[in-house]
């Protein structure tokens, strides 16, 4: 069975972060046999004053493949009761996928997470048609986290929002490589232009700053830059998640 997984609130300025919590927790619950996670995507949430955040009000999502749903869902609930950072309103979504399924209600649930002020009623009225297949919960202080949570789930369903938590690095200081090389080398589904167009797997890649990877089309995607005759992945210098 395949599953998303999210959570929010679970920092504080002095914690390691909300995406290392979640990659850490995946890690954990993969050690027990429970589930096989992948990579951990960042969802940025509406900036507000009437919106308690840490430093960026985003949440975190990540896929799992799991034979026990019952166990692994149990687990999450307690790793993330007995890690969230003191103090931190943390809210968990664990969502089961099913083939088929409309999940209309809950990407725009995300959407609106963006753009509106929600509270934890606008939540759990969003996640009730889903009683079956999806848990919300809430694991301290407020409880607020599961705005977030589902907010993450919706916008990770929508394939197309939300950076690849961790930078891509080159090997030795600069690397050139096929875009196919590239991709297979790091982990990357495809590269387009900065318009949007499928490089070639023969463009010759200039891989020399780290980068970052995002979510398109539900594939991992990276945007590359031309540099003369070659292209460069965009650089990224902004924050470690």
């Amino acid at each position: 069975m395949k599953l998303l997984i999210c959570i929010d609130d679970t920092d504080d300025l002095d914690s390691i972060g909300t995406g290392q919590l979640l990659e850490n927790l995946c890690a954990a619950l993969q050690a027990r046999g429970l589930g096989r996670g992948g990579f951990v995507t960042r969802h940025q949430l509406l900036i507000h004053e009437a919106i308690e955040y840490t430093s960026h009000n985003s949440s975190m999502c990540c896929a799992v493949e799991t034979d026990n749903v019952p166990a692994f869902t149990e687990a999450a609930k307690a790793y993330l009761a007995a890690n969230a950072a003191p103090g931190s309103d943390p809210g968990l979504c664990i969502l089961q996928l099913r083939p088929g399924a409309d999940y209309a209600r809950l990407t725009e649930f995300g959407r609106r997470a963006q753009t509106e002020v929600l509270q934890k009623a606008d939540a759990y009225a969003a996640a009730a048609p889903f009683a079956e297949t999806l848990s919300l919960t809430e694991h301290g202080g407020t409880g607020d986290g599961v705005i977030g949570a589902l907010a993450g789930v919706g916008l990770r369903l929508t394939g197309s929002d939300g950076r690849i938590k961790g930078k891509l690095r080159p090997e030795g200081g600069e690397e050139v490589l096929t875009a196919e090389q590239f991709c297979l080398k790091y982990g990357v589904d495809q590269i387009v232009t900065e318009s949007g167009e499928l490089l070639d797997n023969r463009a010759q890649i200039r891989f020399r700053e780290p980068t970052k990877a995002v979510l398109l089309n539900h594939k991992v995607t990276l945007t590359a830059l031309r540099d003369g005759e070659l292209w460069i992945p965009r650089p990224h210098r902004g924050r470690k998640a």
